[in-house]
């Protein structure tokens, strides 16, 4: 939370600061919508190799989460915690898929169901305790694609491995697509004289 007693001047610069993180955002974005473009494409072909791709963007995305808990000093603590939680889900699954990759192929529906639908929850209420963050409305809606996304997987477990690669491709792209236009609202931020 902003201090109520800080000047224009001191929020203007956090907001800069919060802004020169757009890059990072961005290259993260753009890694994920070409892996979701790469899924889509060949998904009979890149099963086996999604798993291990996925394992390893889960991973990279937990440490990138966890990283964010523990420098944002501007959320409160409980959405730090939120934050903390998720991205340490994504390390343990992200590492779970790394080292039994044949055992999560047959598990895969489980797993990715399970983690779309908390980190949809988590992404939804962490952006909606919070209405004047920016990219808000960008969160709502990742939590509620996530949520929906993991909720189907759940409620469809006897779809195939091809099916799940595709929707899972899909929802990389519109993840990546998404984590792009946030990162365009930070630089914004960073960019915009106040």
């Amino acid at each position: 939370m902003v201090d109520p007693t800080m000047s224009k001047s001191e929020k203007d610069d956090i907001l800069r600061v919060i802004g020169r993180s757009w890059g990072s955002v961005l290259v993260f974005g753009i890694a994920t919508l070409v892996l979701g473009v790469l899924v889509v494409l060949r998904p009979v072909a890149t099963i086996y190799g999604f798993a291990i791709l996925l394992g390893i963007w889960l991973f990279v995305s937990g440490l990138f989460r966890l990283v964010m808990a523990i420098a944002d000093e501007h959320d409160s603590g409980a959405t730090r915690v939120l934050i903390a939680l998720l991205g340490l889900l994504s390390v343990i699954v992200g590492v779970f898929f790394l080292r039994h990759t044949y055992e999560t192929l047959s598990s895969l529906a489980f797993l990715i169901g399970l983690f779309w639908i908390v980190g949809g929850i988590i992404e939804f209420f962490s952006a909606y305790i919070h209405p004047r963050s920016p990219g808000r409305g960008i969160r709502i809606g990742m939590g509620l694609l996530g949520f929906a996304a993991g909720v189907v997987t759940l409620v469809v477990p006897g779809i195939t491995l091809v099916t799940l690669a595709t929707i899972m491709g899909i929802w990389l792209i519109i993840y990546g697509v998404l984590q792009i236009a946030t990162s365009l609202a930070l630089r914004s931020l960073a960019a915009s004289p106040r």
